[in-house]
């Protein structure tokens, strides 16, 4: 546990910096030595190009929202979000046309022994590239309404207050993250990475969940079955078309060769959607933070933000633990929540500071969290919806005890 032991003189300004053991020594005043690994390498390529994409794309959206306010406001039928779709229909459309096609030529041509050369192979074909929904693998550990009943009444509710269903399946795992996906057609899948989960706040809970969920009530096309199976669709067409897998003498002429522009054709088709349907992330970052405000209060989805900077020192935490640990094995998620509630006042304050010279993103689909956090100020205080009281807060602990117990055992064997 970090504890206050000295204080120093700045060298920049003369003003007092109290020293917290193991964290840098930094002044409030003139910022001296906020970011030290800034001060020898400079801002470095990556902050760098991240403040340009950001620039380009989070925070003209910012502005927006920062003038217009962003209560009330959604992500639906934006200019991403409708061509997002028209291209997702027009993927899952070449799939059937292929389809059309080939049983049109073996029903046309009757006997033609050319109308079958080229029928059969496009029907084969259509089988292969037909639209594919991403599922939940059988092998997959998860959570039922029965097995966590509690859980899943929180999490009703939080979809009840963000106007959205609630999920089906509830994944548990060890990442310092959180996130929804739909599988099939319409199961929803809560994925909750108890290297988060543990070190919230009741309130940084009902945040996260709100945000997570807001995805849905938000009109997010990546998390809804129509674009992300195109997604996933042109996934695999890139992979089953690609000419290295049949580069075998026998393959390499009469395979390989016809698939070089079929395959180019999936990889654009690909990466246009990707871009198309990212390009409105940040818009939709932003409303999901609206939620979670909305749900859990201004003060508990700005917490969560904050929470959220100390992602990397959590997650080193985590596995230093887990190869020390010589208790019972659920006990890790309470110790690495004691680690990160031991981290001064201090340094949580110069993570927030550095997080605006690097322009710092949880990753390249979020907005940079230091005007995540300015939008949710800009807000202003809001009560929560939702309260995760004590009771229920210790009922849901029980149970996750299962999954924890089996996630710390797992973490530990990696090491």
């Amino acid at each position: 546990m970090a504890e206050q032991t000295t204080e120093q003189t700045c060298p920049q300004c003369g003003a007092g910096m109290p020293v917290d053991e193991g964290y840098p020594v930094w002044c409030t005043g003139c910022e001296w030595n906020v970011a030290p690994e800034l001060f020898v390498y400079g801002l470095g390529g990556t902050a760098a190009r991240r403040r340009e994409l950001a620039g380009r794309h989070s925070a003209g959206t910012f502005e927006e929202l920062a003038r217009e306010g962003t209560r009330g406001r959604r992500a639906w039928l934006t200019a991403s979000y409708v061509l997002s779709y028209t291209l997702a229909f027009v993927v899952h459309g070449l799939s059937f046309a292929l389809l059309g096609a080939g049983v049109g030529l073996l029903v046309a041509g009757g006997g033609n022994p050319v109308a079958w050369a080229v029928g059969v192979p496009l029907v084969l074909l259509f089988l292969v590239l037909l639209p594919r929904f991403p599922r939940l693998g059988s092998g997959v550990p998860r959570l039922e309404r029965a097995d966590a009943p509690r859980l899943f009444g929180l999490v009703d509710k939080v979809a009840s207050a963000v106007g959205t269903r609630s999920v089906d399946v509830i994944v548990v795992d060890g990442r310092v993250n959180a996130g929804v996906l739909t599988h099939g057609l319409r199961q929803r899948v809560l994925h909750l990475g108890l290297g988060l989960w543990a070190v919230l706040t009741p309130q940084q809970k009902v945040a996260v969940l709100g945000h997570e969920l807001g995805h849905f009530a938000g009109g997010d096309t990546r998390h809804g079955s129509v674009v992300g199976s195109a997604l996933y669709t042109l996934r695999l067409w890139v992979e089953v078309l690609r000419p290295e897998r049949w580069n075998r003498p026998v393959t390499r002429v009469l395979i390989a060769a016809p698939l070089t522009i079929p395959h180019r054709a999936a990889q654009s088709a690909l990466t246009l959607l990707e871009k198309v349907s990212l390009r409105g992330f940040p818009r939709r970052e932003y409303l999901a933070d609206d939620l979670a405000a909305e749900v859990a209060s201004t003060e508990g989805a700005r917490d969560l933000m904050e929470t959220l900077l100390h992602a990397g020192r959590i997650d080193d935490e985590l596995h230093r633990l887990a190869a020390d640990l010589s208790g019972p094995h659920e006990t890790l998620w309470p110790q690495l929540a004691a680690r990160l509630a031991a981290v001064p006042a201090r340094e949580r304050e110069r993570l927030r500071r550095v997080s605006a010279l690097e322009w710092h993103q949880q990753d390249a689909t979020h907005p940079p969290t230091h005007l995540r956090v300015e939008l949710l100020d800009r807000r202003g205080p809001s009560a929560p919806k939702v309260v995760l009281d004590r009771r229920t807060e210790k009922a849901v602990e029980r149970e996750l005890r299962p999954s924890a117990r089996r996630l710390a055992r797992s973490i530990a064997q990696e090491r």
